[in-house]
């Protein structure tokens, strides 16, 4: 069974201006299909259609075209927020929730339920409560709800956008195993690192029309595309087509594995074996310094143990570990959200704790990872000034506005922002911080939502915030963004700090982040497996680090050639 759309088009009212433009897609059975493309692209919408909120609950747009889906077909969709589709105390009361009301009976809904729980893997789970979850956990006991009915065809919005590393493995795993299946599944997200291993099919909208149809690795080939669309591709894509224009005849490769064979092919012998960076001294010029930090909640859960650490004036650093390693609960005592059961904060010498929120918000600014939490004002260039106002910093009108043109929001200056899509509604709270007087900016999970051309414009703010002699503390999953903008990384683990460095020390620690389970960078591996003469932490390293070697070798092969006795 295929399900097929044929010149659909659809606008929300007859004044409303077209959002979705003769669409012609047919998402193929038993595989897995990637949509992807820019915020506004119309996604969305197209997601609306195919579960069939458009037209039925949604009544008042226009639609044309044809859906081809068959009869009695059962389409579901998990949203990127499992707790909006939990219903019930315990798992196995979130996973029936859906059968029952589908009026099975309880034989049916039983023999459902244990299908879903083998199938996944999470058998271990049904007696948990859902609140007691990680975020992986709940999203996977989203799916197995989604599942248990039986759908023809499975739709998931980012599913794994607010997931830690482990969580997003346990969902690779589980969509693994729905291929295997023969679960016919559409994932709408922008990002397919996670997802390269699983897609078979994308399809690429922009401005409401499919500009690509065709597979996973004819996408991958087209870089003008990608850029277009503003999918985020694994790292090796990235590797790949910039190595491709500095060595001619480089094979495609999108796999560690492929990198490494194809381009030694290309490169000289003679290399280096990769050196370990000696470590040197550490917080020399802190301006916020935490010292014995213990923190336990009222349930007797120690969720901080003895951290000493320092963030330097006008660095980037990056707090990594897993979901509950005690990040978010450490930047939380920096702003002065939460006291300290042990030990002290302070901010250039001073100690914080007996100041307020509002006090220490003037030098240390916290952007929540949920945009939401941060969203006060009627429209988008009121939020904009929103810290200013607040903190009596004078601003001009035309500062607001070149800020909102340069980041691509002025024509939504008039907008509610809780109406922005959660890519720019992140970017949005972050821009405001430019305009207040703090100078450590702590950003929680900056990406969540983001598409690769608002992830550029974070890079270029965080660069700008640095180059202020800002301080800027990012909590953050995805760990290649972290090595590209990272001075200096800080390692947690079960509330314990476990190392601090910068992050050329800390990529040769290979044991370290294998005890986290935590991935380093494809890049920083290559370098490694190519034996250079030191571990590269961005592709822009790695390419330069190349180029000798490529032209190196390109020189000995015309000097071999040239000294052949033809005769």
């Amino acid at each position: 069974m295929s399900f097929q759309l044929k010149k659909v088009s659809y606008k929300y009212s007859p004044e409303a201006p077209q959002v979705l433009k003769n669409i012609n897609i047919d998402i193929q059975e038993k595989k897995v299909t990637a949509i992807v493309g820019p915020s506004g692209c119309g996604k969305s919408t197209l997601v609306s259609i195919l579960s069939g909120v458009i037209p039925t609950l949604l009544t008042k747009g226009e639609l044309s075209g044809h859906f081809h889906a068959g009869e009695d077909v059962v389409i579901s969709v998990v949203s990127q927020t499992p707790e909006n589709q939990l219903f019930g105390y315990g798992v196995e009361d979130a996973i029936a929730f859906g059968v029952e009301n589908m009026g099975l009976n309880s034989q049916e809904i039983h023999s459902r339920v244990e299908s879903v729980l083998d199938l996944l893997h999470i058998q271990h789970l049904r007696k948990r409560a859902v609140s007691t979850l990680s975020g992986g956990q709940r999203q996977a006991v989203c799916i197995a709800s989604v599942l248990a009915m039986r759908p023809d065809l499975v739709i998931m919005d980012e599913p794994v956008s607010s997931l830690d590393p482990r969580g997003k493995q346990m969902i690779q795993s589980v969509l693994n195993d729905l291929k295997g299946s023969g679960q016919t599944t559409v994932i709408v997200d922008n990002n397919l690192d996670w997802s390269a291993d699983i897609v078979d099919h994308v399809v690429g909208m922009d401005h409401g029309e499919v500009v690509f149809d065709g597979s996973k690795e004819e996408f991958f080939a087209q870089f003008a595309v990608q850029k277009r669309l503003g999918v985020i591709v694994p790292q090796e894509v990235e590797i790949f087509g910039e190595l491709s224009k500095i060595i001619p005849g480089l094979k495609p490769f999108s796999t560690l594995e492929g990198a490494v064979e194809h381009i030694q092919e290309h490169l000289t012998h003679k290399q280096s074996t990769t050196s370990t960076q000696e470590r040197g001294n550490e917080h020399s010029d802190s301006i916020l310094s935490v010292h014995d930090l213990s923190k336990s909640f009222q349930d007797g859960f120690q969720a901080l143990k003895q951290i000493n650490t320092g963030f330097e004036k006008g660095k980037v650093i990056s707090i990594l570990g897993q979901n509950g390693s005690g990040k978010t609960t450490l930047v939380k005592h920096l702003n002065g959200l939460y006291r300290p059961t042990e030990g002290t904060i302070t901010y250039k010498g001073a100690e914080t704790t007996n100041r307020s929120v509002a006090e220490i918000s003037r030098d240390i600014i916290l952007v929540f990872q949920h945009p939401e939490h941060m969203l006060f004002e009627e429209n988008v260039y009121k939020e904009l000034t929103f810290c200013a106002r607040a903190q009596g910093i004078p601003f001009s009108e035309k500062e607001a506005r070149e800020v909102l043109e340069k980041y691509d929001l002025l024509k939504d200056q008039d907008e509610l922002p809780v109406n922005l899509s959660m890519g720019k509604k992140h970017l949005l709270t972050i821009l405001s911080v430019l305009f207040s007087s703090a100078e450590v900016i702590i950003l929680d999970e900056p990406t969540l939502g983001m598409d690769l051309h608002l992830r550029n414009y974070l890079e270029e703010i965080i660069r700008d915030l640095k180059s202020k002699g800002k301080t800027v503390i990012v909590i953050s999953h995805e760990i290649p963004l972290v090595f590209k903008i990272s001075d200096q990384l800080l390692i947690l683990d079960h509330a314990e700090k476990l190392d601090e460095g910068s992050k050329q020390e800390l990529a040769g620690e290979e044991t370290l982040f294998n005890k986290i389970t935590i991935d380093l960078p494809p890049v920083v591996k290559l370098s490694r497996k190519l034996g250079l003469n030191r571990l590269a932490c961005t592709v822009d390293e790695l390419k330069d680090m190349i180029l000798p070697l490529v032209d190196s070798a390109q020189s000995n092969r015309s000097e071999a050639i040239g000294g052949t006795d033809i005769g």
